[in-house]
């Protein structure tokens, strides 16, 4: 938690980014001018719409919110990212908190400020609620563990997103902009929270939907693009790759500086955790030996990747392709398939399969495990990604048209971590792949970024078939183990 004093009725800044909003600017406004808590400020933004949005914005906000907003209007489109560092970055120190409310939304619940206020007042650092989507897509937010660093467990805190305005002045530049020094105009609400995330583990999550997401709107990015898998376009989805790998930034004592600087190499840790990471450091070196002695490959394959699972996370990987024996099906994430047969390159009755989405992908996989020493072990598919659904529940999954349909796998492994909704992945694999399951029997490995992704998972897999055995948490804490001894004909 931050060393900031309790306040008893914080003042909360509403920031209001809108791009040709016309059909939505009245509602979004109206449903904030709702709520019971009145300390409340709002910052719109027009990012040179070419409708009405402007003229309707400046109607209500006069009305509604009269000497308690400011307007600003872009002569040209900025971008939420540099939005946010123009114009919301110089007004964080008139408030205690900011909470973000896009132009096109709206706020459901007439307390949910006064709620979060409270939270505040009580020396909380950010705080968020759940929200669903006006087309009926199921998407959840939820609880961060405050042990476990926040970019480690997927992304959880969507919508409604409120934090403590002094934390904003902490980030760097850079962190709101792409590898190639460019703002970021997909996944700005990533690349603002996970740096906010970084700097404290004071969360609260308040498991209401609060908020409502206008996934219909036709300006939106995933509207615009014929190949965005839900409510998130290609594009977002590489931004929010790069935002994920940036270097975390330190926790935060309580002063700000002028210039924020980058993250440093290694960010603070709370004090009592140095015993845990160094018994966890022992296991980690005991599990590295083994699997070195054992497979001398894996450590070649580990230095041509950027997938970083822990010795004791392929150990427990191993113990799984030793339960059962046979051919091998990776989803998600080459790097991941290229460790798989790095651990059974030895093994005659094993052999890896694994769906990438481009001919790029396929000759990137390829070439790694030839220098890797394991191409004999290792066959790579090119597999377009399509939308794919299980009753509510949707998501961007490898076409299978490639698959014969006599390939029965005894392990799928699905890596999660890397896609825009890792507990859809995860769940939707299961049926997709249903006819390509080994009748003798088979383990399914979801891989997610932490334990209650893992569990959801979990409980969606039992629900479908009662029978399996689910185990999460198999994998260093987080991911889980699906497991069929015979399968149900």
């Amino acid at each position: 938690m931050l060393d900031t004093q309790p306040i008893s009725q914080p003042k909360c800044t509403v920031f209001m980014p809108a791009r040709n909003c016309e059909m939505y600017a009245a509602d979004a406004l109206s449903s904030l001018a709702r709520q019971t808590y009145e300390n409340v400020h709002v910052i719109y933004v027009d990012d040179a719409s070419e409708d009405q949005t402007g003229q309707i914005a400046r109607h209500y906000l006069t009305t509604l919110f009269a000497g308690r907003h400011d307007y600003i209007r872009n002569k040209e489109k900025l971008g939420k990212s540099r939005n946010i560092w123009d114009h919301l970055r110089p007004h964080a120190k008139n408030a205690d908190f900011i909470a973000i409310l896009d132009a096109d939304d709206q706020l459901v619940d007439t307390g949910i400020l006064a709620e979060m206020a409270e939270f505040y007042a009580a020396g909380k650092d950010i705080v968020w609620s759940d929200f669903f989507v006006d087309t009926g897509v199921k998407v959840q937010n939820g609880p961060l563990n405050p042990s476990r660093p926040p970019r480690e467990q997927g992304w959880r805190t969507s919508h409604f997103f409120s934090f403590r305005a002094a934390l904003l002045g902490n980030i760097p530049e850079s962190y709101f902009k792409d590898m190639d020094g460019k703002w970021f105009l997909g996944a700005c609400d990533i690349a603002l929270a996970l740096p906010l995330l970084d700097q404290t583990r004071s969360y609260e999550f308040i498991p209401k939907p609060a908020y409502r997401y206008t996934a219909s709107n036709p300006y939106s990015l995933h509207n615009q693009d014929a190949n965005a898998a839900g409510i998130s376009s290609a594009l977002q989805s590489r931004n929010a790759k790069q935002i994920i790998q940036k270097q975390s930034l330190p926790l935060w004592t309580g002063e700000n500086t002028e210039s924020p600087v980058e993250a440093a190499t290694v960010a603070s840790v709370p004090a009592n955790s140095t015993v845990t990471s160094n018994i966890d450091q022992s296991w980690q070196a005991k599990a590295a030996d083994s699997l070195l002695a054992a497979h001398p490959q894996i450590l070649s394959a580990q230095s041509l990747i950027s997938r970083n699972l822990t010795p004791l996370q392929l150990l427990s990987l191993k113990q799984v392709l030793n339960r059962t024996p046979g051919p091998v099906l990776c989803l998600g994430g080459p790097d991941l398939a290229l460790l798989t047969a790095a651990l059974t390159h030895d093994e005659e009755t094993t052999h890896v399969t694994c769906l990438v989405e481009n001919v790029q992908d396929v000759s990137a996989l390829q070439g790694k495990a030839a220098i890797a020493g394991v191409s004999q072990s290792l066959t790579v598919i090119e597999a377009p990604r399509v939308p794919m659904n299980f009753g509510s529940i949707e998501c961007a999954f490898p076409s299978l048209e490639k698959l014969e349909m006599q390939d029965a796998f005894s392990v799928i492994v699905a890596d999660a971590t890397a896609q825009e909704n890792e507990v859809a992945f995860g769940v939707i694999a299961l049926p997709a792949m249903a006819k390509h399951f080994a009748s003798s029997g088979f383990h399914y490995c979801a891989l997610t970024s932490d334990l209650a992704a893992a569990e959801t998972i979990a409980a969606e897999a039992l629900s479908l078939v009662p029978s399996l055995t689910a185990c999460p948490g198999a994998f260093g804490g987080t991911g889980c183990v699906i497991f069929a001894d015979k399968k149900e004909q």
